[in-house]
């Protein structure tokens, strides 16, 4: 029996100690705390940093249609137009010919196989454009 009255009160006097030293710690991590505020707001911007670089790469991947796949040069991507969620007219060049394809989620329909193909690599802008508007308004606005 006096051993164990002397293993408990052992006990409870190594678990003061032990308390001492963890309370000790508390107050030494929190003073050095690797996150901090500063830290937090260093990560987030990084953060930010690093997705705006992804959309920017993809905004940019998609403004240049560099993702557009060609059977070795002979089956082309010309141009496409949305007319609405799921519907698209598509314009492709297959060998020397350019067809018009009309594609919904359900099927794809050839709708017409031009004649004369349309030049590619010219870029034409159409006659009412905006900058032409913008000019109009500005010189409508110098000329009053």
């Amino acid at each position: 029996m006096m051993r164990f009255t002397l293993f408990i009160i052992s006990l409870f006097s190594t678990l003061q100690v032990f308390a001492a030293e963890t309370a000790d710690d508390k107050q030494l991590a929190s003073l050095n705390s690797p996150v901090s505020l500063a830290t937090l707001a260093e990560t987030a911007f990084g953060l930010i940093i690093v997705l705006g670089f992804i959309v920017l790469l993809a905004w940019l991947v998609k403004r240049t249609n560099q993702l557009q796949t060609s059977a070795n040069g002979k089956l082309k991507i010309i141009a496409g137009l949305a007319l609405g969620t799921r519907e698209r007219i598509v314009l492709i060049e297959a060998g020397n010919e350019q067809i018009l394809v009309g594609v919904t989620a359900q099927q794809i329909q050839t709708l017409h196989v031009l004649k004369e193909p349309i030049d590619s690599d010219s870029s034409t802008q159409p006659t009412n454009g905006f900058a032409e508007k913008l000019k109009h308004v500005l010189n409508q606005q110098d000329k009053s």
